[in-house]
């Protein structure tokens, strides 16, 4: 029997509805989206080593392999009356943040909207929401899917800049059993904070770990250019000040890249 359930009640007691731990899957959000038992008061999580067809924002395939990647989601069913919230990535990412910080990782930040990366720009995490809408006897569910590069992310055989843990270290990256623990926990804390009391309890360290702020970026699909300016502490929109003023950017609309100054 696996030890980590047990650990995270210990944690977090009364916070866990079920813990499935897959050899290889297609996709571990795909999992929880399609599971019968989400409750609104706990986590259900699924862990993989191996997923088949993860995806990224909008309908991007992440790439994970066994021994390289950490690849898990999160989910619960919606309160009655509770919404989805695009902003809940940014506390998920913060959360997932502080638990590297946790296991003794700097050197990295977040990425508006979804990601994590190093200093340097190379992606070290993704974060994916999805909602489940109440379908037949099932109520509407929020599922927070993660991937992050443990080791030798080389291997993913990407085409673009990547870092794993190791490039965070100057000994190694932490073992999965610690990591997992550590991350499940800040997330759910983040998670919970978030649904009490939206962006506030998380603003602070998101400030700190904002990758894009005071940066001239540049929205892809519109050409857009401006300085980043932070994010709305209400909704997570990026804040963009260009040349028509300042803007509001939402999650799944734009991806951004930063501008090489001349």
């Amino acid at each position: 029997m696996d030890p980590l359930p047990g650990r995270l009640e210990g944690e977090l007691p009364g916070r866990w509805s079920g813990f499935e731990f897959l050899p290889r899957v297609d996709s571990t959000n795909r999992e929880l989206l399609d599971c019968e038992a989400l409750v609104s008061d706990a986590y259900r999580v699924c862990v993989a080593r191996e997923q088949t067809a993860g995806k990224g924002r909008r309908g991007r395939t992440w790439v994970s392999a066994t021994g390289s990647s950490l690849t898990f989601s999160v989910a619960r069913a919606l309160a009655p009356g509770e919404a989805p919230a695009p902003a809940l990535a940014l506390a998920i990412g913060v959360g997932l943040a502080r638990a590297l910080s946790r296991c003794g990782l700097h050197g990295f930040g977040f990425k508006w909207p979804n990601d994590l990366v190093t200093t340097d720009g190379r992606k070290l995490a993704g974060i994916l929401i999805e909602a489940r809408p109440r379908t037949g006897g099932r109520p509407p569910a929020l599922v927070a899917g993660v991937g992050l590069n443990w080791r030798d992310a080389s291997a993913l055989g990407v085409d673009r800049p990547t870092a794993d843990l190791g490039d965070l270290s100057a000994s190694d990256a932490p073992e999965l059993p610690a990591l997992l623990q550590a991350v499940l926990v800040e997330i759910v804390q983040a998670w919970e904070a978030f649904a009490r009391d939206g962006l506030h309890p998380v603003l602070e360290d998101y400030r700190r770990l904002d990758h894009l702020f005071g940066q001239r970026v540049r929205v892809t699909e519109s050409g857009k250019e401006g300085v980043a300016a932070g994010v709305d502490p209400v909704d997570g929109a990026l804040l963009l000040h260009g040349r028509d003023g300042l803007e509001r950017l939402y999650s799944g609309d734009v991806s951004v890249r930063r501008v090489d100054r001349a």
